[in-house]
């Protein structure tokens, strides 16, 4: 094989390594990289490797990767693999939409091998005649998103599946689902169950590799989700848990991550000499200490050094404070699917400067300047009427942001979220409720006193260890404000138009006095929307009027390419 080419910038020290590493440990290995270090980008790295590599099987290559993530993960899945796939491979990513059934539906199809609900109702897993082999793109309109790449000189629409990919280069085909897609046990039969369809789904998928995401999301050894990764370890031969925060409640978390990655490390070889998993009640005796109410509390922990030695057989570890090469701030932009009511408004708004709610009351606007507002509310989740009632049109962006903060940054004691409007911040308040942390809100209607208490209570991690979410209108706490250097994670929600509001903000953070080496920014943004036009504008110090008039007399987003819809 040539040399190794990937795709997108020039990988950085830290991701290279994490590379080798993964080569040397067979695809069975734990990232545990910090958010904003690029842990994606090698994962792709190696299944683009796993690819040049496959044996041919009816003239062509292809590596299968089955990803599963939070909810702010899954579509970044695809958005990453259009920027760092390497030149060297055909690609198709996705992340599956639709019901629990549909989505094994779609696996079983993009594996070659379809199912139908009655499949197990008529016989057991596995067993009999294989219906027809049908189009791998089957259920391709229920995609939350997708990308993908011909080389043969012609563009690939989602209705060709990974079978438009061609055979000219090894394929790489990337299948994102939710975490909840094996969150249910529901039953279909005497027998059978929702789960025992999915996992019927991903076996004729047949993945090369699995990914878990965020694998801290599992860690509850007895949930559903955490019971049927241990199913889906033993499918594929290969499998990755990406985390920056392994431990986000105790050592015991450790448990059902590596019964997913390596079931045998904190196993124990019996009389017979034979090796035997490990179970969560000796993992627990070996590094619990118990006592309380009749001795079951768990009251400390003991033999961590051994624990981290194991761990560390499989591991490579990344912080952010120990990649030198990494910019002092980081740019993480997720992408934000709406929900068909948020998309209709935008489409109505856009096109024909007014719409039309449910009940008859109409929301309208008289010019450019306007509707450019009203476009950005409507992207977070709700819009005025022309009597000035509010009506939410949807909580997607809310969702994402939720998912960021309890999926992605457990572990972080401080986090700011920024919004641009009243009702985003309280959709945002609302949706940030949680037990184990604080949400606090400050808006243009918060009394300058209580806004100097929760700054400082935020800005004193000593006194006040709890864990707190400042939610805030970007233009009360863009200036002026040095207690934020607490935190190293900066969410927008939505932008304002000035992009001297997006500088100062960040510098709230990224100023002397930071607590931590590395800023992280997310951007949550509707692709194919006005978040998207402002943000690029603000990158590239363009005239925003300009850019705005543009997108506003531009197609919808959502109706170009019809023939995939």
């Amino acid at each position: 094989m040539s040399k190794f080419i990937s795709g997108g910038m020039e990988r950085y020290i830290h991701q290279k390594a994490a590379l080798r590493r993964l080569i040397e440990l067979g695809g069975i290995g734990a990232l545990l990289m910090e958010p904003g270090t690029g842990k994606t980008a090698v994962a792709i790295d190696y299944a683009c490797l796993m690819a040049l590599k496959q044996p041919e099987v009816d003239g062509a290559k292809e590596c299968r990767v089955l990803v599963i993530a939070p909810l702010a993960a899954v579509d970044t899945w695809v958005q990453q693999a259009e920027i760092f796939m390497s030149p060297q491979v055909n690609y198709w990513a996705e992340a599956i939409g639709g019901s629990l059934m549909q989505r094994a539906e779609t696996l079983a199809a993009r594996g070659n091998q379809r199912m139908t609900k009655g499949t197990l109702r008529r016989r057991s897993i596995g067993g009999g005649t294989l219906m027809p082999t049908p189009d791998r793109a089957e259920g391709w309109q229920r995609a939350i998103d997708w990308s993908g790449r011909s080389s043969e000189g012609r563009t690939l629409r989602h209705s060709d599946g990974p079978s438009g990919l061609g055979n000219d280069l090894p394929r790489v085909v990337i299948e994102v689902i939710n975490y909840d897609t094996l969150s249910s046990r529901r039953s279909l039969s005497s027998s059978k169950t929702v789960a025992d369809y999915v996992l019927e789904g991903i076996k004729r998928y047949a993945p090369d590799l699995v990914i878990l995401d965020e694998s801290h999301k599992i860690k509850g050894h007895t949930s559903n989700i955490s019971r049927m990764s241990d199913r889906i370890s033993a499918i594929a031969s290969r499998r990755m848990i990406l985390t920056g925060t392994v431990m986000p409640a105790s050592p015991l978390d450790i448990f059902a991550q590596w019964r997913f990655l390596d079931p045998y490390a904190f196993g124990h070889v019996d009389e017979d000499n034979i090796v035997r998993r490990a179970t969560f009640s000796s993992f627990s005796f070996r590094y619990a200490v118990k006592g309380g109410y009749l001795g079951h509390q768990v009251i400390g922990y003991r033999n961590i050094d051994d624990l981290q030695d194991i761990m560390g057989l499989r591991s490579f570890v990344v912080r952010k404070k120990d990649a030198l090469d990494l910019p002092p701030v980081i740019e993480t932009v997720i992408r934000v699917q709406l929900s068909l009511p948020e998309r209709k408004a935008y489409q109505e708004m856009k096109k024909n400067l007014a719409l039309e709610f449910s009940n008859g009351a109409t929301s309208s606007v008289s010019n450019a300047l306007v509707q450019m507002m009203r476009l950005r509310q409507i992207t977070a989740g709700h819009l005025p009427d022309d009597m000035g009632i509010v009506r939410e049109l949807g909580t997607s962006k809310a969702d994402v942001i939720s998912s960021i903060v309890h999926d992605t940054l457990p572990d972080e004691k401080r986090i700011v979220v920024f919004t641009l409007f009243t009702h985003e911040l309280d959709m945002m308040r609302r949706k940030l409720a949680k037990s184990g942390t604080t949400v606090e809100t400050i808006s243009g209607a918060t009394p300058n006193a209580d806004r100097i208490a929760i700054r400082r209570r935020f800005g004193d991690l000593e006194n006040n260890p709890e864990r707190i979410v400042l939610v805030a209108q970007i233009k009360t706490l863009s200036l002026a404000v040095n207690e934020l250097v607490t935190a190293q994670n900066i969410i927008f929600g939505s932008l304002s138009q000035q992009r001297d509001d997006l500088i100062q903000a960040i510098d709230r953070l990224n100023r002397i006095g930071q607590t931590g080496d590395k800023v992280t920014v997310w951007f949550a943004e509707a692709p194919g929307t006005i978040d998207t036009v402002i943000h690029q504008s603000h990158r590239d110090g363009t005239a925003l009027e300009q850019a705005i008039l543009d997108h506003v007399l531009s197609s919808n987003p959502w109706e170009e390419g019809q023939d995939d819809e």
